[in-house]
């Protein structure tokens, strides 16, 4: 925990509008983040509440945007618990499998969801385009990155990515395609397994039962 302490307060010395609280005996990180234009400057700001779960930094903190201005829908990527849902959990899993510091989430997770939420707002539609809430999201996820909705191929696939040799990359790709490994799908592949190999095994599973049950 003093690691995570310190790691908090060397972070929020970029964000002087955050400040590191104790509630209930839990570390907290409360206060406004304003968004700015680099040549416009500030152009909205939220206040958030940021707590820590026991399996950070290999997980993000857990955001409620206490100010309200994001509507508390699955649409808006609100979680039940209120709060907010700040990537597809294959990109989480990616992004934090090795650690991550406070001051990287805050520049690279938190101001980039809040300013898109700003842009929802104004305009009525992502700038970049979503994937669903939830488990949609992660088949969305996968059908991304394999470039297929076939749900059995997908599993197909990911059966070959977690337990079968890979090619060479220069050799010929197995999918018939005529190209090779490293121009067809090596690069699919490797995505894939940015999460780490027991994650894209939990998920397989997972997906083999959804599959079962439709």
């Amino acid at each position: 925990m003093n690691r995570v302490i310190k790691d908090i307060d060397q972070s929020i010395l970029c964000y002087p509008q955050l400040k590191r609280v104790e509630v209930e005996g839990y570390v907290r990180v409360v206060g406004e983040i304003p968004l700015i234009h680099p040549e416009k400057g500030e152009f909205d700001r939220y206040e958030v509440s940021i707590r820590f779960p026991q399996s950070y930094p290999k997980c993000f903190p857990k955001v409620i945007e206490t100010s309200s201005k994001i509507p508390r829908e699955d649409f808006r990527h609100v979680n039940p618990d209120q709060t907010l849902c700040l990537a597809v959990e294959p990109e989480e899993e990616a992004i934090a499998k090795n650690g991550i510091s406070f001051k990287y989430f805050l520049d690279k997770v938190l101001v980039p969801h809040l300013s898109r939420e700003t842009y929802r707002e104004m305009s009525g539609a992502y700038p970049d385009g979503e994937y669903a809430h939830g488990n949609s999201g992660i088949w969305q996820f996968y059908e991304s990155a394999l470039e297929t909705t076939d749900r059995k191929l997908i599993i197909s696939e990911l059966e070959k990515i977690i337990h079968s040799k890979w090619q060479g990359r220069n050799e010929q790709c197995n999918c018939g395609s005529g190209q090779k490994f490293k121009k067809c799908h090596l690069e699919k592949w490797n995505t894939i397994m940015k999460s780490g190999r027991e994650y894209v095994i939990e998920k397989l599973e997972q997906f083999k039962k959804n599959i079962n049950h439709e």
